[in-house]
This record gives structure tokens, sequence and C-alpha cells, in this order.
């Protein structure tokens, strides 16, 4: 899927927002009076519908009807990314890590690549991208602390700039950040200017930050403990539709990993069996879009339309 079908470059500088259906927001491609958005179409019973056609839907805009142009399947898999604060004083966090980790892993469907980085001294690569199970169930147990400063902001940084390396000519997957952080001292010398870039790369391909933060005390005479990741995680969280979960006991991080693993395993059901449908706008729109609604023409099936292609 090139980036002119709807997801990135130019395309992203010249959209404006709008309402489909209830409450879904899409982008609308303002030059040429398209509207593209995402479409997952299942049975009554769940099942996706491999033979969907644009006779098979209605859009409209304010009740004037705008014609399906063009209706392309969308299989992109979910690809995961794991990153662990492994700073001072995680020692005692390994066992919760390492359980927590091997249940993720195996909530996740056979065959999605998982990678797996620690935080400190810095981003660090404790497997590659792969879809071996046994290698990352394996991979879990290399996880080890260190004394100095993990760096949350630059691992997400950096996790943004291979989303966008890997997406830039196509758009190949659905990406997902796990962070699993406390709020112990940061060690990320990231500025502003990388912050907002990094912001920008996860909404520009369709990407998902899902956060647990950890609360482990202490204090520091020069800075707020915990402030940097804290504000960045939830941020980052909250606007790519993620989860951000707060805990204060560790003994929750087993169980919470477990949950996120279901979680990204039922985005991957929804979001890998998909369609990108535009549509005309009627002649003479104005130039501030109205309500969109879509539905169904054909009996027995159910329509689920969103903006990126994320699950609700």
């Amino acid at each position: 899927m090139k980036h002119e079908n709807g997801m990135g470059g130019a395309w992203v500088r010249a959209v404006v927002v709008l309402l489909i259906a209830a409450g879904t927001t899409v982008a609308v491609n303002a030059q040429n009076d398209q509207v593209t958005f995402f479409l997952s179409a299942t049975t009554v019973t769940g099942e996706p519908v491999a033979d969907l056609k644009p006779e098979d839907l209605a859009v409209a805009e304010d009740g004037r009807a705008t014609p399906v142009v063009k209706m392309v399947p969308v299989n992109w898999p979910v690809k995961v990314t794991v990153l662990v604060d492994n700073g001072a004083d995680t020692g005692q966090l390994l066992s919760q890590y390492r359980s927590g980790l091997k249940a993720f892993l195996a909530a996740l469907p056979a065959g999605l690549e998982v990678s797996i980085l620690t935080l400190a001294p810095q981003p660090r690569w404790i497997i590659r991208p792969t879809s071996d199970a046994e290698q990352l169930q394996k991979s879990v147990d290399r996880i080890t602390p260190d004394q100095s400063s993990p760096r949350f902001v630059e691992g997400l940084v950096e996790a943004a700039n291979r989303i966008e390396q890997e997406n830039r000519k196509q758009v190949v997957n659905f990406p997902v950040i796990v962070m699993v952080s406390t709020t112990g001292l940061e060690g990320s010398t990231s500025r502003e200017p990388e912050i907002n870039k990094m912001g920008r790369q996860l909404l520009t391909y369709p990407s998902r930050v899902h956060v647990i933060m950890l609360s482990t005390g202490g204090s520091s005479s020069t800075q707020l403990v915990g402030a940097r990741q804290v504000h960045v995680g939830k941020s980052v969280a909250d606007l790519t539709g993620g989860r951000y979960e707060a805990i204060a006991a560790s003994t929750r991080i087993p169980a919470l990993l477990g949950e996120y693993g279901q979680m990204i395993a039922e985005a991957h059901a929804f979001q890998s069996h998909q369609y990108m449908v535009t549509v005309q706008r009627a002649a003479g729109s104005s130039v501030t879009v109205g309500q969109m609604m879509t539905g169904p023409t054909r009996a027995g099936i159910r329509l689920t339309p969103t903006a990126q292609g994320l699950k609700p």
C-alpha cells in the first residue's frame, strides 16, 4: 500500500478531520475531494468477509451519497517492539519481568514478529525482530539489570525511527510498542524536537503504544524522579489510543503483560482483515467536511469504519 493511498508524507499535511459513523474520525484528502478510511467487515458471528465489494456498502456525507471509487484489501500484520527498563535497582524485578514477558509472548498469535530491547545503559537488543516463538521465549531469560539509568525516551524515539524506516515507502505493518518501565532516574538526552518528531511518526504510521509504569519510590535532590518518563509515556499512550497502567506493586506486572498480549492478539485479528475505502465527495460539497455515515447494503454483514485501521 503506497503512501499516496492514504498513509503519510504530503498526504498527512493536507488532511482535515471529520466524523464517520459513531464518533470515529477519518482523514480527508482535501486536494481531490476524496475521503479515505479503513473498513472492517465481518459476518454476524464475527468471521471476516473476504469478498466485500463496493456495492455492498453505502456511504453518505450529510445525507448525500459518496460513491466508492476504490477498495483495497488490507492484511498488514501487527509488529511488536517491547522495551524493558532494566536500570538501577531493577534486579528484584527480574522474576516478574520474565514470567510476565513469557505470558505476554504466549498470548500472541503464531507468526507475529516481535523484538525485545532493554533500556540501560542505552536501548539494546535482547532479540531482534523474529517470529520464532521458541527463540523469543528463550530471549527473555537474557534480560539482566544494569546499574545505570534507563533511557525510556530514547528507546521510544529509536523505535519510532525504525517504524518510519520500515513503512516509509510502503506500509507493511501495524506497529505496537510495549513499554515496561519504572519511575527511577531517567537517563535520556532526547530533546523536544526529537520527541515531537517521534509523536508525528507514531501518528503517521498507525501505531499503538502501551505502557506499564511501576512506581519505585526513591528521591533525587536534583530532579523529580520519574517525571519525564511518566509524562512522555502517558502522553504517547493517549496520543496513539494505547493503554497506560500506573502500578505500585511489581507483582501486577505478570498479569498485566498477559492482558497486554491478549489485547494485541485481538487487535491483530481485527486489523489484519480490512479494506481501505476511498469515496468521492458529492459535487459542490463545502470545504468543511460534514458527517459521514456508512452502512451495509448486503445482508448478514457488519461494518466497522476507522481512521487508520486500528481496533477501536
